[in-house]
This record gives C-alpha cells, sequence and structure tokens, in this order.
C-alpha cells in the first residue's frame, strides 16, 4: 500500500508549483510593463544600426527562475502520482537533460546574434513596441520547460515508488 505521506504531499506539490508558475509569470509581465531606458553615456545619440546587444535583464532571469522552479515541482508531483510509468524513469531523466541542454543552447545561441531589423522605440502613430522573436527563442524556451518538466519528474518517480516504512517492517 502507498504510503500516506507521499499521497498527502503531492496535492502540496502541485500547489506550491501553482503559486511559483504564477508568481514567476507575473514576475515577467511585471518587467514587460516597465519602459526600456537607452543610455549611451555621451551626449550624442544612439545610431540606427548601431548594433546593440539586448539580453535578459536581471528582473525577467529572476521570473523565469521562479517559473521553471514552479514546472520543476509540477514535474515532481506529476511524477509521484503517475507511479506506473517509474519503470521508465531513467528515460524521462535523459530526455529532460537533454531537451533542457538544448533549450539553454538555442537560447544563448539566440541572445548571440546580432539584431539589424526592427526598432527599439515605438511603432510610428501606434502604441506598441517591435521587436521581432525568432525561431530560436521560442524553440529554446519550449525546450527548456519542457526538459525541465522531464527531468523533475524522475525524482517524482523516485519519490513515488519508495516503500514506505510500514512495508519494509511488516
Amino acid at each position: 500500500m502507498p504510503s500516506d505521506k507521499s499521497r498527502k504531499s503531492t496535492p502540496a506539490l502541485f500547489l506550491g508549483a501553482a503559486v511559483f508558475i504564477l508568481v514567476g509569470i507575473a514576475v515577467l509581465w511585471w518587467d514587460h510593463q516597465q519602459e526600456e531606458v537607452f543610455y549611451a553615456g555621451s551626449y550624442v545619440p544612439l545610431v540606427e544600426d548601431s548594433e546593440i546587444y539586448f539580453g535578459p535583464g536581471p528582473t525577467e532571469i529572476f521570473g523565469w527562475v521562479l517559473a521553471l522552479l514552479g514546472v520543476g515541482a509540477l514535474g515532481v508531483a506529476g511524477g509521484s502520482s503517475l507511479r506506473q510509468l517509474a519503470r521508465f524513469k531513467v528515460w524521462f531523466l535523459i530526455a529532460g537533460l537533454l531537451l533542457a541542454a538544448g533549450g539553454i543552447g538555442a537560447l544563448v545561441w539566440d541572445y548571440n546574434q546580432v539584431r539589424t531589423f526592427g526598432w527599439f522605440a515605438y511603432a510610428p502613430l501606434s502604441e506598441t513596441e517591435f521587436a521581432p522573436v525568432s525561431a530560436a527563442h521560442v524553440i529554446g524556451k519550449l525546450g527548456l520547460v519542457a526538459g525541465t518538466l522531464l527531468a523533475s519528474s524522475y525524482l517524482g518517480f523516485r519519490h513515488g515508488s519508495k516503500p514506505s516504512g510500514s512495508a519494509i517492517r511488516g
């Protein structure tokens, strides 16, 4: 018979995952609502096509870390509740680590690319900002999230498949 502690901790993990994901999304939303100020350090204005690097800021990184912690907790909770897949736990870990590494590689490659198209103020006669997102950026984030979910489910499989102390004694 499965342990009562693992059954009781699974809803708490799902709740914790939801809280982390929602807080991470809120931080990312707040970060994207902030005005971006560009300062070159001199009185000379920024030249168009000056190949400026626009990488992630600290708030964006913090938001993604919170959201990924939530996705990891969701993977652990899902792994502990899906015990019938426990025999494939090593494959979940390997696939998750490969997806996460590929996602990080795609994001690093994308952030190091020079942006030569678009503008970094407001679009003419509208209230929208225009900054094209590449396919590598989207695929990298999807790979990182899916890899975190799969790799963390390995921990849930290990937690859910452990025998309880009363089963060993009895």
